[in-house]
């Protein structure tokens, strides 16, 4: 089947944030949104209130975007009568799995946090998307990505789940490694202390896109090969075991992500090790 020329008349099934976030942007560029379905009639009648839409099945729409989560792609995208082509924005999974008589079905991932739809719509713009599809719709895919301000990452079927992986290991590590910092400073009685450490994990981000990535940028006493300040950190959440076990861990991945850098003396991150392990 032929992709469909610009400007597309887009059906979206799912009124999550970033389906509702990606119409929104297709809007402005002047694309019809022409049908909205969910399961929830209340969060179908909202996102179609907000399109400038109407709640109805995609019909003629020569393009559907299933923006519904994971364990319900194959579903919905079974049950779908039209044979427009199909874009879904999962992140671990590629096309295969959901197949479909000649229609086309492609994955477009969008790499970013989208905690609400507003955020999305100001954050889709300038992120990358893994594109997954067949060679002949690939052109295509990435005019779709850079139409919405985006920058196409071309990802290989097998490769979408390590590619999921590596996005999801950094969105919620760093929160994750935000949350225990909290904790710590909790311990302390600091109140909200995600206004002491937000700065530094803004900034250490920031160090990293412009200065050739995370490991480059590795920095602190586990890197330098301090043992006696790590010794001291252990020894000041002794008291916590929890806290401890944490911190731990977290300096583990620290060793690990500096000996793939090839940038930190073996023999410091040894003794960096034996502290950890004492």
């Amino acid at each position: 089947m032929d992709l469909p020329r610009p400007p597309y008349r887009v059906a979206l099934v799912g009124a999550g944030r970033v389906g509702v976030a990606v119409c929104t942007l297709l809007a402005e560029r002047g694309h019809e949104i022409v049908a909205v379905a969910s399961r929830s009639e209340e969060s179908a009648a909202a996102a179609a209130g907000r399109l400038g839409s109407r709640v109805a099945e995609p019909g003629d729409a020569d393009l559907i975007l299933a923006a519904v989560p994971e364990p319900a792609l194959a579903e919905v995208v079974a049950g779908l009568s039209s044979e427009a082509p199909v874009i879904h924005f999962a992140g671990v999974v590629g096309v295969e799995p959901f197949r479909r008589g000649s229609a086309r079905v492609l994955a477009l991932h969008p790499v970013q946090a989208c905690p609400d739809v507003d955020t999305a719509i100001a954050r889709l713009p300038g992120c990358a998307w893994g594109v997954t599809c067949d060679a002949e719709a690939r052109d295509w895919a990435h005019a779709f990505v850079r139409d919405l301000g985006g920058h196409p990452v071309d990802v290989a079927e097998d490769d979408r789940a390590a590619w999921h992986a590596a996005a999801v290991a950094t969105s919620n590590g760093i929160a994750a490694l935000m949350a225990t910092g909290e904790s710590i400073l909790a311990t302390l009685g600091i109140e909200r202390p995600e206004r002491v450490l937000g700065p530094i994990a803004s900034a250490t981000v920031a160090n990293a896109r412009a200065s050739g990535g995370g490991a480059a940028t590795l920095t602190g006493p586990v890197v330098r090969g301090e043992a006696d300040t790590v010794g001291r950190h252990l020894a000041a959440l002794r008291s916590q075991p929890e806290l401890l076990a944490a911190y731990i861990q977290i300096a583990r991945v620290i060793v690990s992500g500096a000996r793939r850098s090839g940038r930190v003396d073996p023999d410091a991150l040894a003794r960096i090790e034996e502290v950890l392990s004492a």
